[in-house]
């Protein structure tokens, strides 16, 4: 399954250092199905143009019972996770430029190996 973590330039550099995708101060990962950045209807000012992909195809980083957790009540694309999401598990980190998402860095992980 993909799903997509959206956040701004300054806090990648936070998820950057530490390897992974931490929880936020609600303590949950949000997560969504919609990869296009005008259906997240962010508030409080923040302007996210970074996107990380995810692949949790390998569930189990998660728990047995775990999928990635539990639909956010409401929202049917959202998703949270109390776990930090490792880079093991990232397949691309975009950002926004001019209107198209381009891969942050050199920072995409579609061909390395397992």
């Amino acid at each position: 399954m993909r799903l997509y973590h959206f956040t701004t330039e300054q806090n990648l550099e936070q998820i950057l250092e530490n390897g992974c995708i931490n929880q936020s101060v609600e303590g949950v990962v949000w997560l969504t199905k919609n990869k296009e950045l005008e259906a997240q209807e962010w508030a409080d000012g923040n302007n996210p143009t970074v996107r990380i992909s995810v692949s949790l195809l390998n569930i189990s980083y998660f728990g047995r019972n775990a999928p990635p957790q539990k639909l956010v009540q409401g929202a049917a694309d959202w998703y949270t996770t109390a776990h930090a999401i490792p880079q093991k598990l990232w397949v691309d980190v975009e950002s926004l430029k001019k209107g198209h998402w381009c891969i942050y860095k050199g920072l995409s992980y579609r061909n390395r190996k397992k």
